[in-house]
């Protein structure tokens, strides 16, 4: 009687339904993604790169030996593969066992796929929707990062709209622990073949941790989304680490923000929410002049506030929407980097900025990713409703601007 199997490993004889595809241009190989070999330029590159005419496919001379390789392969030995243990969870009613865990991951990439990379940043962009809706999934089959991000992202969506589950909540923390834990090891060794798969894993996991830290459903106080501004900060330093093997990256996106007609941000006539927006700026910029106040830091407040009244003139002149969306979520990491600090150490004026910006989402068009689910994502009243908590009550005042707008709209 043969000796038995190891636990942690078990045999697998790899069967394909499938011929082996052998020409698949070398960008797709390198990805370890599926070509459709399609000439001169294949279906997944003609969505990542722009302008793009040919991919670089490697020469295939068709011989006799290709049966013979064939048949020889299916007489190899069964490789061994370690079982993935079940999952792991912050409460047991995440995965009772390796069954339900298995029945999850079907039901949160299905509902990644079909409806979570609708709501991403560009979904409505068929191009940027067919990085969130294809790319990313692809680079989930070779990579356990991207995989761990992904069904966080889609756990943490599908809780928003179905609040009821506290399961999911759980799940979407559980996905998300593993992504960041994996990421951190993985950013010890940056090599070309797994950039994209580390870029893609920072992105998701920076819209997570922005969604998580304004969500009520697991019952937390609310603290500022510090770690979500470091952490799209810390995606642009990935990007310049990455260069050049980035270079034709789709992700290069994320990282710049396109230029908008000047006719865009030209202040428009009377209008009656622009008018309120620079009375309520004007009132809380004569506090930048306290003797106690800084050069650096006044010179700060006043680019705040500048970026604030371009924001609400882009918004009333029709701006593109995933502009607008663009300028809001990043206008903390846009401005000198004294902005964060002097977050952190909640200073008043610094956090009345703060929420005048985030008040901005009342007047733009919904976006999962920016603005939450229905009942416990709502970024927009969370932040505001925490930040005035947050307020000395000498500085009380500063707030009543922005919860006027959450009341109007």
């Amino acid at each position: 009687m043969s000796s038995p199997e190891p636990p942690a490993l078990r045999a697998v004889v790899s069967r394909r339904t499938f011929k082996k595809s052998r020409r698949g241009c070398r960008t797709c190989k390198a990805r370890k993604v599926k070509c459709d070999e399609k000439h001169p330029l294949c279906g997944n590159c003609a969505r990542r790169f722009n302008g793009l005419k040919c991919c670089d496919f490697d020469p295939f001379i068709e011989t006799s030996q290709e049966g013979s390789r064939t048949n020889s392969s299916r007489r190899q030995e069964p490789t061994l593969y370690p079982l993935r243990p079940a999952l792991s969870s912050p409460a047991s009613s995440v995965a009772g066992s390796s069954e339900e865990s298995r029945v999850l991951e079907l039901r949160l990439m299905y509902h990644y796929t079909t409806t979570t990379c609708e709501q991403m940043p560009g979904g409505q962009s068929t191009q940027k929707q067919l990085i969130w809706s294809i790319d990313i999934p692809q680079l989930a089959f070779s990579s356990d990062l991207v995989l761990s991000a992904m069904l966080g992202i889609s756990a943490l969506h599908l809780s928003a709209l179905t609040p009821e589950d506290p399961k999911l909540a759980y799940s979407a923390r559980h996905y998300f622990d593993q992504a960041v834990s994996k990421h951190r090891m993985a950013l010890s060794h940056i090599e070309e073949h797994n950039a994209e798969s580390l870029l893609a894993t920072a992105i998701l996991i920076c819209h997570h941790t922005w969604l998580a830290s304004h969500s009520t459903a697991l019952d937390e106080p609310y603290s500022l989304p510090l770690q979500a501004y470091y952490m799209a900060r810390g995606i642009k330093v990935l990007f310049e680490q990455m260069w050049p093997s980035i270079r034709n990256s789709c992700y290069l996106w994320f990282a710049n923000v396109q230029p908008i007609p000047e006719e865009i941000v030209r202040s428009p006539h009377s209008d009656p929410f622009l008018m309120s927006v620079e009375q309520d700026l004007a009132e809380l910029s004569r506090t930048f002049d306290a003797p106690d106040t800084s050069l650096d830091r006044r010179e700060t407040y006043e680019k705040a506030a500048t970026e604030i009244i371009s924001i609400s003139t882009s918004i009333k002149n029709g701006a593109p929407q995933h502009w607008i969306q663009s300028r809001i979520a990043t206008m903390a990491i846009r401005l000198p980097s004294l902005f964060l600090e002097l977050i952190e150490q909640k200073d008043p004026r610094a956090l009345a900025l703060l929420a005048r910006n985030v008040s901005l989402l009342k007047v733009t068009e919904y976006i999962w990713w920016l603005h939450g689910g229905e009942e416990t994502q709502q970024v927009a009243e969370r932040a505001i409703t925490g930040i005035s908590k947050m307020m000395p009550p000498k500085w009380a005042w500063t707030m009543q601007w922005p919860l006027q707008i959450l009341n109007d709209y």
